[in-house]
């Protein structure tokens, strides 16, 4: 064929469904991949580009072709034709790649290609192009280089798609941790006031991840928890002692046994954690799983199955899941945590204590969990045990 003959696409079959394809992408491997997968077929053409913006480079990231081009390889801008099209921000038709001065020819004598479609992707701000190929010198029909446009502005909207999913990932993640580090600071709060915790939030934050996770396989509790209420309850449970900040130092730091009216108003830290929680949700003008979780469970972690725990005397089931998990663990992180008033006591006898109190002060359920898997409880305490 002459260089003045003209070359004719396919119909357009095909093209909605590449569309759909580039617009459920999540990343730009599966953008490439769509089109190195249907563009070829799609244009008629002998090869397909994916060309990606690199600084001051071509990359040539992607091909589909009859035989291998320059995959992986990386040209200067102003040495190919991709660069030019991304440069200038417009498509070049070239009909025969040897009367064309914007070619280097050395670079594409290896090769089939004599005509060439060279198209930028997002016109406005090139940050790549897309390139169909053929062994023949010819000028590409109108049909052709109009869907070859058409697959450019699809992956340019595909790539934007990404990129602001990508950047709301990258903000839900700083959100996270920014999220994670105030937990732990408010949870810090209460631990330096109350010199004998040590590592207490840090324990019971593990004790309860490890005794929601073993419920998982145990009705009824697996319908309560799947992972991410467990992750929930893993990062809010820090939380369930920042009603001590409001409890004065005089009983607080007390060292030795509470008096009976003492003991009354230490008990008032659970609702002063609830309140806390809900001053933070009332500023936020909503809640959250998260703040829901740790209020409840700053709320409900000292009452007792019986219902004869604080500070509503709640009982049975009406103790929300993430109280009765955390009543456990907490009560367990003090009997095998020795303060100026005793001294720890052994695991095995702690245990045993909390296997008695099945039914009385705790959910029965949990506590057959619990003896499976006390062993882990131990590992726990002595991974984060307090300094000497």
């Amino acid at each position: 064929m002459g260089a003045s003959a003209t070359l004719h696409s396919p119909a357009a079959d095909g093209m909605e469904d590449l569309i759909l394809r580039m617009s459920m992408a999540r990343g730009l491997d599966e953008i490439m991949a769509v089109v190195r997968q249907s563009a070829r077929s799609l244009i008629g053409a002998d090869g397909v580009t994916f060309v990606l913006r690199d600084n001051d480079k071509c990359h040539y990231a992607d091909e589909d072709a009859i035989s291998p081009l320059w995959k992986g390889q990386r040209f200067p801008m102003e040495t190919c034709i991709s660069g030019w099209a991304m440069k200038h921000a417009r498509a070049a038709v070239i009909e025969d790649i040897y009367q064309d001065d914007r070619i280097p020819h050395a670079a594409y004598r290896p090769t089939f290609v004599k005509s060439l479609v060279m198209v930028p992707v997002r016109e406005e701000d090139p940050v790549g192009a897309i390139g169909a190929y053929w062994a023949r010198a010819g000028r590409p029909s109108e049909e052709t280089i109009r869907l070859v446009q058409r697959i450019a502005h699809s992956a340019a909207v595909a790539m934007t798609n990404v990129a602001l999913i990508n950047s709301l990932a990258a903000a839900r993640e700083e959100a996270a941790r920014a999220r994670d580090a105030m937990i732990l600071a408010m949870a810090s709060l209460a631990e330096t006031r109350d010199t004998e915790t040590g590592n207490h939030i840090r324990r019971t934050q593990h004790y309860v991840r490890a005794l929601a996770e073993a419920l998982k396989d145990y009705e009824p509790y697996s319908g309560l928890l799947d992972d991410d209420v467990i992750d929930l309850l893993y990062k809010s449970a820090p939380l369930h002692d920042i009603g001590k900040v409001g409890i004065p130092d005089s009983i607080l730091l007390k060292p030795g046994r509470l008096e009976p009216e003492e003991y009354e108003v230490m008990k008032t830290h659970a609702e002063l954690g609830r309140a806390a929680i809900a001053t933070a949700e009332r500023y936020m003008g909503s809640t959250t799983p998260f703040l829901s979780l740790a209020k409840e469970i700053a709320h409900t972690h000292h009452e007792k199955w019986n219902g004869t725990g604080y500070p509503q005397g709640l009982k049975g089931e009406d103790i929300p899941i993430g109280g009765r998990i955390m009543a456990i663990a907490d009560v367990y992180d003090a009997l095998v945590s020795e303060r100026i008033y005793k001294p720890a006591m052994p695991h095995d006898e702690a245990v045993g204590l909390i296997l008695r109190e099945a039914g009385r002060h705790f959910d029965p359920g949990l506590i057959e969990v619990f003896a499976r898997i006390a062993p882990k409880f131990k590992e726990i305490h002595c991974q984060f045990a307090d300094a000497a």
